[in-house]
């Protein structure tokens, strides 16, 4: 149970046309929603920087993005969520996905491309910041627009993690748990 409670059924209009517009039919909202949802503002504020939508990176390099950030960052409740629910869509093998919560960029499961998204991830969350070789990687393979799109991904998660753990939320049921060996 979240350190706030969640809204509870019926929900505000507003919330309800927000949960249609992303959640798959007949399935109830996430945890994480409906506690953010419990302030209009916050709500207003998350769903304004959730980077929701087709955007200019591929599906599977956005994934990649999402896994590992949250992987790094201890969030167990978003990682589970989206490998279970997005990395066969994504095409990301198990071995993969189990690199995004404890591989590194050049641990051999990752292309060129893919290895620079997971190094960038491992610097910024590291440093905060690109030395001029890890962006010059990151730009071999980005254009701007996919750089601001990457970073964005990497601070949108970051702050996803940053609410999770601190209302405590516990991995929606059925999801999928970080590896223990």
């Amino acid at each position: 149970m979240s350190r706030i409670a969640p809204l509870a059924k019926p929900y505000p209009p507003e919330f309800g046309a927000a949960m249609e517009r992303i959640m798959p039919p007949g399935a109830e909202p996430l945890a994480l929603f409906t506690t953010v949802a419990t302030s209009p503002r916050a709500w207003e504020k998350f769903g304004g920087g959730s980077m929701s939508g087709k955007g200019p990176l591929e599906f599977r390099h956005r994934e990649i993005v999402i896994d590992r950030t949250t992987a790094r960052t201890g969030c167990e409740y978003e990682w589970g969520t989206h490998t279970r629910l997005f990395a066969a869509k994504a095409g990301l093998t198990d071995a993969q996905v189990r690199s995004t919560f404890d591989g590194h960029a050049d641990d051999g499961n990752w292309t060129d491309t893919e290895a620079a998204l997971i190094a960038s991830v491992d610097a910024l969350l590291a440093t905060k910041r690109l030395d001029d070789g890890e962006y010059a990687r990151l730009g071999a393979h980005f254009d701007a627009t996919q750089i601001l799109e990457i970073i964005q991904l990497i601070g949108f998660y970051h702050g996803v993690a940053l609410i999770c753990g601190a209302l405590d939320l516990q991995p929606e049921a059925g999801m999928a748990r970080f590896p223990t060996a």
